[in-house]
């Protein structure tokens, strides 16, 4: 079995965001053990002060709005009514709770970060002075200024080499792609091909028994395309995050499930209390009992399969 240890850049982080399936799709197997995730502490705050940025701009624009309709000549209008208060958050709230939740993905997700040396530092502003990879010898020097965090990202990625497995690195840069690909890694430019030849390298037996060849007792009637049906529903809807249900089942089919099977065990489901039916969504009663399916072995391969 080979395992794979997969650096991350900014360009692929900027392209496949936390919340993007393809991303959980690669977190689930970071959760399980099938490969390790590697993110260079200047990726992650990139990131992360890209978002922060983009949500401070939209609460400054939220504070504006309000200002703009109590002072001036639209608050003529307003005189006469109670001055409306605002309960929202400030920078510095924002900007400790963004580092909190990252902190969190890292290590519910075993993540581990690349942290900035001083080595690093050094050898990445050798690089830059001496128009060495990722840099372009071509380019004038303001801008090969561009690509000092990338050369920085470098140096956090050849602190990998020498580990046991594949070193892989997930990439859309083109500099850096060609920088990585010199030093030895296995370029994936998209999660697909990545997760392709994890389960290439990674056999995983099929979930489904074989339908019986002799009729079976009258005792069970109910057949082996049933078995743990419901669990899965259960599970899978918890993973997609109670997803519109013609997804739910489509996503099901798509690994193997009888649709009509998996649409009356969700009526089940609902029968029995487990979910409540929106109409376009099954939500679940009981948050723990749907982490728990989430969780379970069963469910784990259905979604190592397929997602």
């Amino acid at each position: 079995m080979d395992f794979f240890h997969v650096v991350i850049d900014t360009s692929m982080l900027r392209q496949m965001h936390f919340q993007h399936p393809d991303f959980e799709r690669l977190l689930l197997r970071s959760r399980k053990g099938l490969l390790k995730i590697y993110i260079p502490h200047i990726v992650l705050e990139e990131e992360r002060t890209y978002l922060l940025t983009k949500l401070v701009e939209n609460v400054e624009r939220i504070h504006a709005t309000l200002k703009k309709v109590t002072e001036g000549m639209l608050a003529m209008l307003t005189q006469s009514l109670p001055r409306p208060t605002l309960d929202i958050w400030t920078k510095e709230e924002l900007a400790r709770n963004s580092k909190e939740i990252f902190d969190k993905i890292v290590t519910e997700n075993k993540i581990e970060v690349l942290a900035i040396s001083e080595a690093h530092t050094t050898n990445a502003w050798k690089r830059y002075f001496d128009c060495a990879s990722p840099f372009n010898p071509d380019q004038p020097r303001e801008i090969r200024r561009q690509d000092i965090p990338d050369s920085w990202i470098l140096e956090a990625a050849l602190d990998l080499k020498g580990k046991q497995g594949r070193l892989c690195a997930l990439v859309a840069d083109g500099k850096l792609t060609q920088a990585l690909k010199d030093q030895g890694f296995e370029i994936y430019e998209n999660v697909e091909s990545l997760i392709g030849a994890v389960e290439s390298a990674n056999t995983v037996l099929p979930i489904n028994p074989p339908a019986p060849a002799e009729p079976v007792p009258l005792n069970q009637l109910r057949s082996q395309a049933f078995q743990d049906v419901d669990l899965i529903v259960l599970g899978v809807n918890e993973v997609l995050r109670s997803p519109a249900k013609d997804e739910l089942f489509a996503t099901l089919e798509r690994v193997g499930i009888d649709r009509a099977i998996a649409e009356h065990e969700a009526r089940t489901l609902v029968l029995s209390g487990v979910f409540k039916d929106t109409g376009q969504h099954l939500i679940p009663t009981n948050a723990v009992q749907a982490a728990q399916a989430a969780d379970s072995e069963v469910v784990q391969l259905v979604l190592l399969r397929g997602l």
